[in-house]
């Protein structure tokens, strides 16, 4: 078994970097505006505003876990998909761009659809490239 983060540190950094220019210019908009805002685009923004901070949150503390049967990705809906019932699976990893693309696993699975699943745990990216390369995990992951 193997579990760890979803996103590296250095994404979740980029992340909370541009959360932080949006919240900004929006409150520098809001505040220097000629134009007065209106109670609809106020509250559109106010929604986006929170949208993003709980997807910026779920990003933060999200964990990928894999074992000999099941993979599993917290996320602002749980995934779990039974590797016995994976048909296709492609390990996407781009080397010394981990920093900015997170590392991420896309399979099919029988009846339900293509999922993915990020991780930045190195025995996770393991497990996912032993995967990718096998129809099943081997013995003692």
């Amino acid at each position: 078994m193997a579990e760890g983060p979803a996103f590296p540190r250095s994404t979740k950094w980029l992340a909370g970097l541009l959360m932080a220019a949006l919240f900004y210019w929006g409150v520098r908009l809001i505040t220097t505006s000629a134009v007065d805002i209106t109670w609809g685009s106020g509250s559109f923004m106010g929604m986006t505003t929170l949208l993003l901070a709980y997807v910026y949150y779920w990003m933060l503390i999200s964990r990928t876990r894999i074992d000999a049967h099941t993979i599993e990705q917290t996320w602002l809906w749980p995934k779990r998909v039974e590797i016995a019932q994976i048909t296709q699976v492609k390990f996407i990893f781009i080397p010394y761009m981990d920093w900015l693309i997170a590392p991420r696993m896309v399979v099919k699975v029988t009846g339900r659809g293509s999922y993915v699943f990020n991780a930045a745990e190195p025995r996770v990216l393991q497990a996912f490239a032993r995967l990718s390369l096998g129809p099943a995990l081997p013995p003692g992951l």
